[in-house]
């Protein structure tokens, strides 16, 4: 607790807040003359033979009642004005001490002079009671030794009690307990007792002089004088006191009257530092108010300009409460959504909103109240007509108030355009791609020699055809995509990709491109076994739009050269350079706007629309990268992008007969008889005991395949399913879950949806478990095997039953409905899906596919693109017009290649 802190933290208002060294100085001297002054004193009172009187006697504790019951009143007023331990303490301390002094008194008057035994030893021992009880008291309420410690809450009435208590207890003790003298005239000092309350004066005296705020407060240093006055009353006078009324008695008593006037004093000086303070306060308060008042003169007058800008805007303007009510609205909701503002501000606005768009503006909202500066969102507002309206918004939130400041427009008309739009492009999308996909697959069938060997002149005019068929679809391709761009919807599937087959693969799928211009393109830097977080296909596009400009502007028999090196912080530089003219200085700063072309003559000559660069730079910005060019005319052109490195380089996988084969299986000797079928066979197992051992094993190290229990000590193996396919490293890791309850599993997990390759159940079948092991490390399309295409577009399933002619056979549905009749009579190994068919969408038969037994993969192939959580669920994506012959022969037999064929049933008569 602190002794005085309330009361030296006000005074630290006044102007001796400062410690002034001349103040100080004063004050210790003032302290060391009091001392001094004592000391001198001292060897007079042994010395000298005067005796006071009960007279005398009276006078002085007359004097010392009424001084402690001053303080007492004055900390107590105090006390109740502001409710502090200091306050209250001081003031019970001198109440108790003013009863008991005057008991003291009382037993000294001269009604009890007769009285010489009862004198002699009720006098002395109620002096020490009331000296003790206060310094007591006050070495209660001085300031901590150690710094920091909380002070507690007193109790004002066990405070009173324990005053009251003490006191009644020595009134009683001293008048009906006889007491033996308190004088030892051969001691050392005549009473030895009186320095028990000495030691806590000195104590107390300490712990002030420690705290220090004697230098600023002015009670605190009245305090200390009256602790060192007291201190030498019980170390300088009374111990040496030999009888009543003695000189060195009547001095304590003196000195106790002046250590009760120095209190006093401090008080009274504290009151009128604070008084003077409150005078001060008035004054600063009345200055306040009347900068206040025009204040709020002045804010008055800007929200009335507020106001009427407020009602004439045409933006819809609102100020809402977090409790979920409009607090005001301008009158352009009146216009907007037909309701009048008492109705908009009477109900709930989020009763306006579209059920489906309620959770996203509850996000919205609550990312305002925990502090978020401005949200921008949309959603759909009801109309009094009952339609709904798009509004897009922008909000800041006052948490402290309470109240969200946001402005809505009307986005309506925009968004019926926005859709106009989507519907076009998914119309160009569709009936652009589909029939373009129909020819190209067509041409390279004949460029194949599917209908014999050509003639010379018809495959010229072959290959004229096929190169504006593969110029048309890169236009078509390139235009959807600055619109996906544009609208913010290009999708992204990122996963850690190693980065020289990626390269390698794109060189090799251009090389016939370049060929066309007589240019060769040539790896001629790489980093082996690194890799990058990217998209495959989108980083190709970048990669083969930057081969394409290197090739058209090559010179004839030139070299393309394509390099990959690592650079500064981490990143890898992917580089493609050509020897042609260079870039003209005058275009270099527009070289990655929409449909920049440096020559539109020579562009022309050369194919091309603009798009590419463009398209090249936000796919390379999308990936955290950057991208950028040197030219050197005459001599060079260098285009080069960055990338960061993901993790450190690519192990080589191991061979079918070593391949590491992880197995997680809490029962060991399912696990031990697990492992043992596989080091039959040449695998080399692993065994975790539980999901968390799994998915530590599984960072530290690559395995070919997993095997999985379902009922795991920690985990649910359903849920352990879906965080390895959440994780990019493990997202292909191929499982054969191994479970008393893989049919549930399967169910749950709607069938091949998380790429399982098999749902063995327990007792285990050791041909059943190495045959879905072998699956899942290494398979390939058996004979027999059967493809259902579902496509409208008769032309193109032409073209894809001659494309795997030599791998499958495949049967053809253009509708839904056809293809669900087609599943229920037969068994297919792989259904290729179109998204847009004439009864609906593809993705409809996707919970059909998932459930059948066993699961049939799905590859989509459509001119529309898919988002990640469709495509998570399918075996692959391929995009028409986007999508070589190659392409889709080694995607399909890579799908077939994870399962085992399927029986052909008889078909049904």
């Amino acid at each position: 607790m602190g002794a005085v802190r309330s009361m030296a933290q006000l005074e630290a208002l006044t102007p001796l807040a400062a410690a002034r060294p001349a103040v100080v100085r004063r004050r210790v001297a003032a302290y060391v003359a009091v001392v001094a002054a004592c000391l001198a004193l001292t060897p007079w009172l042994h010395s000298t033979s005067w005796v006071g009187g009960s007279r005398l006697h009276d006078v002085q504790e007359s004097i010392a009642v009424t001084l402690a019951l001053g303080v007492a009143a004055i900390a107590l007023v105090r006390f109740y004005s502001r409710k502090t331990n200091s306050f209250l303490l001081l003031g019970a301390a001198f109440v108790g001490t003013a009863l008991l002094d005057a008991y003291h008194a009382v037993a000294t008057s001269a009604s009890v002079q007769g009285a010489e035994s009862a004198l002699r030893s009720t006098s002395p021992w109620s002096w020490l009671a009331s000296r003790l009880f206060l310094a007591l008291l006050l070495w209660f309420h001085a300031p901590p030794l150690r710094p920091g410690r909380r002070e507690m809450a007193l109790d004002e009435r066990a405070v009173y009690l324990l005053v009251g208590s003490v006191a009644l207890a020595c009134f009683a003790f001293f008048t009906f307990v006889p007491l033996p003298s308190a004088y030892f005239p051969d001691s050392f000092v005549d009473r030895p007792a009186e320095l028990l309350p000495a030691v806590f004066f000195l104590l107390a005296l300490v712990a002030h002089l420690r705290h220090g705020a004697w230098r600023t407060a002015g009670f605190e240093s009245f305090l200390v004088t009256s602790l060192l006055l007291g201190l030498m009353s019980q170390v300088a006078f009374m111990p040496f006191a030999t009888r009543p009324f003695s000189a060195a008695s009547e001095a304590a008593h003196v000195a106790k009257d002046l250590s009760y006037l120095c209190v006093l004093l401090g008080l009274l000086d504290n009151m009128y530092a604070l008084f003077r303070r409150a005078d001060e306060s008035a004054a600063e308060l009345a200055s306040a108010n009347a900068a206040l008042r025009a204040e709020i003169d002045e804010r008055s007058l800007a929200e009335q300009e507020r106001d009427r800008f407020f009602d004439m805007s045409l933006e819809m303007l609102c100020i809402a409460g977090v409790d979920g009510y409009f607090k005001q609205l301008n009158p352009a909701w009146e216009r907007t959504l037909g309701f009048s503002l008492e109705e908009l501000k009477s109900r709930p606005y989020l009763d306006l909103i579209h059920p489906d768009d309620l959770e996203g503006t509850q996000v919205e909202r609550q990312r305002l109240r925990l502090g978020v500066e401005v949200v921008d969102f949309e959603n759909r507002f009801r109309t009094r007509d009952g339609s709904y309206r798009w509004l897009a918004w922008r909000a800041s939130a006052l948490p402290e108030r309470g109240l969200i400041y946001a402005v809505a427009r009307d986005v309506q008309q925009q968004k019926q355009v926005e859709q106009m739009k989507n519907d076009f492009i998914s119309v160009v999308s569709h009936e652009l791609r589909t029939p373009l996909t129909s020819i190209r697959g067509a041409l390279g069938l004949l460029a194949g020699g599917v209908a014999g060997e050509l003639p010379e002149r018809a495959r010229t005019l072959l290959d004229i055809a096929a190169n504006n068929s593969a110029r048309l679809g890169r236009l078509i391709n390139d235009i959807l995509d600055i619109e996906k761009i544009e609208s913010g919807k290009m999708g992204f599937r990122f996963s850690p990709v190693e980065l020289m087959p990626l390269l390698e693969q794109a060189v090799e799928s251009h090389r016939v491109y370049a060929q066309a211009y007589e240019v060769e393109p040539r790896i001629v830097a790489g980093v082996a076994g690194v890799r990058i977080w990217a998209d495959s296909d989108r980083f190709q596009q970048v990669v083969i739009n930057l081969m394409s400009n290197a090739c058209k502007f090559s010179p004839r028999g030139g070299v393309v050269e394509i390099a990959a090196a690592r650079g500064d912080g981490g990143r890898l530089r992917i580089s493609v350079t050509d020897h042609g003219k260079g870039i003209p200085p005058e275009f270099q700063e527009r070289i990655f706007e929409k449909f920049a072309q440096a020559d539109a003559s020579s562009t022309r000559q050369k194919g091309g629309t603009g798009l590419g660069l463009s398209i090249s730079k936000a796919i390379v910005e999308r990936h955290g990268g950057r991208i950028w060019f040197e030219s050197e005319p005459g001599v060079a052109t260098t285009f080069a992008f960055d990338l960061p490195e993901w993790g450190g380089a690519t192990a080589e996988p191991d061979a079918l007969g070593g391949a590491r084969i992880l197995i997680c299986e809490d029962d060991l000797d399912v696990a031990h008889l697990l492992a043992m079928m596989l080091e039959r066979e040449g695998f080399r197992p692993e065994v975790a005991m539980d999901a968390g051992m799994a998915r530590r094993m599984v960072r530290e190290r690559r395995y070919a395949a997993m095997t999985l229990d379902l009922m795991l000590p920690d985990q649910d193996g359903i849920s352990l399913i879906r965080e390895l396919r959440a994780d990019a490293e493990t997202s292909r890791l191929p499982i054969v879950v191994v479970s008393v309850r893989a049919g549930d599993g399967r169910t749950e997990l709607n069938g091949g949806a998380l790429g399982v390759v098999d749902w063995l159940a327990k007792p285990i079948d050791e041909g059943q478990l190495m045959a879905a092991v072998r699956r899942a490390v290494r398979g390939s399309p058996g004979g027999g095997v059967r493809i259902l295409h579902v496509e409208d577009d008769p032309d193109l399933q032409r073209v894809v039953a001659a494309i795997v002619a030599r791998d499958a056979e495949v049967e053809a549905a253009a509708t839904l409905a056809e293809a669900r009749n087609r599943l229920a009579e037969a068994s297919f190994d792989l259904v290729i899906l179109d998204l847009a068919l004439p009864d609906g969408s593809g993705m409809d038969l996707l919970p059909l596919l998932g459930s059948l037994t066993p699961s049939t993969p799905v590859l989509i192939f459509s001119a529309h693109e898919v988002d990640g959580e469709v495509a998570d669920r399918v075996a692959s994506v391929l995009v028409k017009s986007q999508t070589s012959n190659r392409k889709l022969l080694e995607t399909i037999r890579s799908v077939l290649a994870s399962r085992t064929p399927t029986p052909w049933p008889a078909k049904r008569v």
